[in-house]
């Protein structure tokens, strides 16, 4: 199993925040937790990771818990082969549940949508509507096209 580390510290000035870890089926699943209030979850798309939300997560936690996760394999989560880790939609949310659950948060949760992170966000908010205030969605393709176009070349061929 590869467990590389980045080290951040030349760009700690940037990124000011604390890490925090978490054991997600014996791994090591990286996210940062900043202020309090409501929930704001971030999550990712590819190649980011949290770092990608870094003003985001300044801004909006004076007023806000801000959580802002690196998928396994990004960031400064670990980073397992394909044979320790099952890089599937249903594991990164599966992950996203763990997470959630493991710090106890339960409703009011507002998803901010990354890229990949879209359809992993919308696959947790169809699972559990309940606990969903708001979504905010960027650059995502986390919905079907319009019946009316087709998907790019490029996105065809690398889906197929």
């Amino acid at each position: 199993m590869n467990t590389n580390q980045i080290d951040i510290s030349p760009f700690r000035h940037l990124y000011p925040f604390r890490s925090r870890f978490m054991d997600c089926r014996g791994l090591r699943y990286h996210y940062i937790d900043e202020g309090q209030g409501e929930p704001v979850i971030m999550i990712h798309g590819n190649p980011t990771w949290s770092f990608y939300f870094r003003e985001l997560i300044k801004k909006l936690s004076p007023e806000f818990r801000t959580i802002a996760v690196d998928h396994i394999g990004c960031g400064l989560s670990d980073k397992p082969d394909d044979k320790s880790y099952d890089y599937r939609l249903k594991s990164r949310v599966e992950d996203i549940e763990a997470l959630l659950d493991h710090l106890d948060i339960q409703e009011n949760i507002t998803l901010v949508l990354h890229d990949w992170g879209g359809m992993i966000g919308m696959a947790y908010a169809v699972k559990h509507p309940e606990k969903i205030k708001r979504i905010i969605i960027m650059n995502t393709a986390a919905f079907l096209p319009p019946d009316d176009k087709k998907l790019p070349f490029r996105l065809q061929l690398a889906r197929n």
